[in-house]
């Protein structure tokens, strides 16, 4: 090795080795400091994008079990509330028994039957009043199908909970019945008043009613006094059967029978937006009536309406064309419209068509046609009165609501009564009818909150144990971490010390120059 002055090689060599040292030193404070192994993504690349989400999914599962908690305090909430129920429906039927013997005069039996009112009522209120954070618990809201497009979700209550969207992993659904009086069937239903003529309208032929009632739909009637309620019609060749569904009628469900020959169910707008059936130019080409003849406002359409078939799901042909097992859905405004049955524009010829829509936001026009002998049966679970006025016609392309809105108001019909003995003997019958229901209700609580506290432990569980996974990757090793400070801490040591040998060497070279 060249002896010199001007370049000191040992120093240079040994304050690398120091800064190595010192660099190792330094990362073993910041892991012994911080507990992680790695703190940044230059400590392991890898291991930090795994124990990222880890992170992720263990916060979201600590998110899930204060969600399943959360429904399970909402059950327990509404559960309460039957509970008390339960209570009124026993004294009910203690009173209803007590007025159904002969030993009780008129005057004692309105007194017992005001209390029985007053029992009733109080159900009534229960059932409005019970809610969870502003949610309805037991007056139906949680009934039905789930829409969650809104603001507000609408229907069964979809309990989310797991990491990703899988309904077999990641969420289920919570639905209470209906528990007010009418739900429990303690409410006799409440009489529509609306009238429509029969004969015919607008070139096609409409049912009649024998009801005497005001009509703001100008003769046009409504899908209650066109179509009977859960009794089956035959319809004979060429006849159409047209009327108006109107706002607020919730669980639509029409059914058609053709035995084998054509017909269609058709749903439109008041403004002419075709929403359900098959398309007018596949059906009205092959009959007497026309697309003029149909869209008209004596059907109930708005003034210079226009048909509309471009269908809303893409295809151009609307909902249709399917089998009898396969619905097809669509969402229009709020409403959840579903469809089966191939129209028998298809061979095989499907004898059988259905239409539903859970809640009318909007008057709709619905027309059923055939030809041949064909059978239709029509069912809802609440159909308005007619006092109401129409809806004005439809924007073009209306932009989703923001929610809900509050529910129509439902007309409210008799409670049912224990004045004369015989009310009273009939009664026991609806009220134990009544306890099945709401026991039925219950149980189906009280399995739901047995399985989420299930769905809670193995949460926990997932959690605890992705968690332990996570700390492998992330956390520091101390006892290993703690064997490389104290090595890396003498050799930092060490190194400081021969660079101060180091840096003495060029004075050793001076004596070489002295005389």
């Amino acid at each position: 090795m060249t002896l010199s002055i001007n370049t000191n090689f040992m120093a240079g060599s040994t304050a690398n080795t120091l800064k190595t040292h010192y660099s190792r030193l330094a990362t073993s404070v910041e892991r012994l400091s911080s507990g992680l192994r790695v703190n940044s993504a230059a400590d392991d690349a890898a291991g930090l994008a795994i124990r990222e989400l880890m992170r992720a999914d263990v916060a979201t599962f600590h998110q899930g079990v204060r969600n399943a908690n959360d429904a399970i305090s909402m059950i327990q909430t509404a559960d309460g509330a039957l509970a008390v129920i339960d209570e009124k429906l026993i004294r009910m039927k203690e009173l209803a028994e007590q007025a159904a013997t002969g030993t009780y005069n008129s005057t004692q039996r309105l007194i017992i039957h005001s209390e029985f009112v007053a029992m009733a009522e109080e159900i009534d209120r229960i059932a409005n009043a019970t809610d969870f954070n502003g949610i309805k618990l037991l007056d139906g809201s949680l009934n039905g199908a789930h829409d969650g497009s809104g603001l507000n979700a609408t229907g069964k209550m979809k309990i989310h909970f797991g990491t990703g969207n899988d309904s077999a992993e990641d969420y289920y659904y919570v639905e209470i019945g209906n528990c007010t009086l009418a739900g429990l069937g303690l409410r006799d239903e409440a009489v529509t008043t609306i009238n429509a003529a029969g004969g015919n309208v607008g070139g096609v032929k409409a049912a009649a009613s024998n009801n005497a009632r005001a009509d703001p739909y100008g003769g046009v009637p409504i899908l209650s006094d066109a179509l009977n309620k859960n009794s089956q019609q035959q319809l004979n060749s060429g006849c159409i059967a047209v009327g108006i569904i109107p706002v607020g009628s919730t669980g639509i469900n029409i059914i058609m029978n053709d035995n084998d020959v054509e017909d269609t169910i058709q749903i439109f707008t008041r403004s002419g937006k075709h929403l359900a059936g098959i398309q007018l130019a596949d059906w009205f080409t092959t009959t007497p009536i026309t697309e003029s003849t149909l869209i008209t406002e004596a059907n109930g359409f708005s003034p210079g309406a226009s048909y509309d078939g471009s269908g809303l799901n893409g295809t151009g042909n609307n909902i249709t064309f399917v089998d009898e097992n396969t619905y097809q859905n669509i969402i229009y405004n709020g409403m959840n419209i579903g469809y089966t049955g191939d129209g028998a524009r298809i061979w095989p010829r499907n004898p059988i068509e259905k239409l539903t829509i859970d809640n009318v936001t909007e008057d709709l026009i619905f027309i059923v046609a055939g030809r041949g002998t064909f059978n239709v049966t029509a069912d809802w679970t609440y159909m308005p009165t007619a006092g109401n006025p129409p809806d004005p016609p439809d924007p073009p392309d209306p932009p989703d609501p923001p929610g809900p809105g509050p529910a129509p108001a439902l007309p409210q019909g008799d409670i049912v009564s224990i004045k004369t003995q015989e009310k009273a003997q009939q009664a026991l019958e609806r009220i134990d009818n009544a306890i099945v229901k709401k026991d039925n209700v219950r149980a189906h609580l009280g399995a739901m909150q047995n399985r989420l506290e299930n769905t809670v432990t193995n949460l926990s569980i997932q959690a605890e144990n992705l968690q332990a996974a996570e700390s492998r990757i992330s956390d520091v090793d101390v006892a290993t971490e703690m064997t490389q400070f104290v090595r890396n801490q003498i050799l930092t040591q060490s190194a400081v010390a021969m660079l101060g040998q180091a840096n003495s060497y060029p004075h050793m070279l001076m004596n070489l120059l002295k005389k």
